[in-house]
């Protein structure tokens, strides 16, 4: 082998970017944004493939690097590599999903456009846009004033429906629900007026975050 340290550098270097690519990948899709796989949307098998892959490549790279430094601890040095690589790789894996992405709610819509389309009672005109990759469940939507307080909500009530079993039960109704990068219109009547000043509008659904914009009463 002519140059063994060009060849096991190139593995060491593409370990590297793989696990990295896989790790974005994997923190993308924690927070439900678009994958940075898009040949593999779907695939789980061929995306954690690219975890195994970069391991073995980063695994082999070091050894071989290693092994024409420390010639005189070849054996030791592989028994660790060959441990630590893929110990501290899972170990990544796993405080980049809990630490990062578990308390973070994902942005899931942005409002586009308010609109006042009347204020006795109010009538709000709003343009939604789903910016994530999957589905989106809009619940509530709350008008807060200048100092965060809430001053008006619009939800839809619940309903009672019969299940596959025929047993009534009691459903809370979304207002809307959008797909992957899809938009949407809503008119939305509140059973209120609000004095002049500036207020926010909140798009509201439990563990989501659908996107709020300000907008002033005149």
């Amino acid at each position: 082998m002519k140059h063994p340290k060009l060849l096991f550098g190139f593995f060491a270097v593409s370990g590297i970017v793989l696990l990295a690519w896989f790790l974005l990948n994997l923190y993308l899709s924690l927070i439900e944004s678009l994958s940075v796989l898009p040949s593999l949307p779907s695939s789980e098998l061929g995306v954690w493939s690219i975890l195994l892959v970069g391991i073995v490549f980063l695994t082999v790279g070091m050894v071989g690097l290693g092994r024409q430094y420390f010639k005189n601890r070849r054996n030791l040095l592989t028994v660790l590599v060959v441990f630590l690589v893929p110990l501290l790789t899972f170990a990544t894996v796993f405080f980049t999903s809990v630490l990062l992405a578990a308390p973070m709610f994902p942005v899931r819509d942005e409002i586009t456009q308010v609109g006042i389309v009347n204020n006795n009672p109010l009538v709000l005109y709003l343009g939604v846009k789903a910016i994530t990759s999957r589905g989106t469940r809009i619940d509530s939507v709350l008008i807060l004033n200048s100092y965060g307080t809430k001053v008006a909500e619009y939800r839809i009530e619940e309903v009672v429906v019969v299940d596959e079993h025929g047993d009534q039960v009691t459903r809370f109704m979304p207002i809307c629900t959008l797909s992957g990068g899809s938009s949407m219109t809503l008119t939305l009547r509140f059973n209120c007026n609000l004095p002049p000043g500036n207020y926010t509008v909140r798009l509201d659904s439990w563990g989501d975050n659908h996107g709020s914009s300000s907008f002033t009463i005149p």
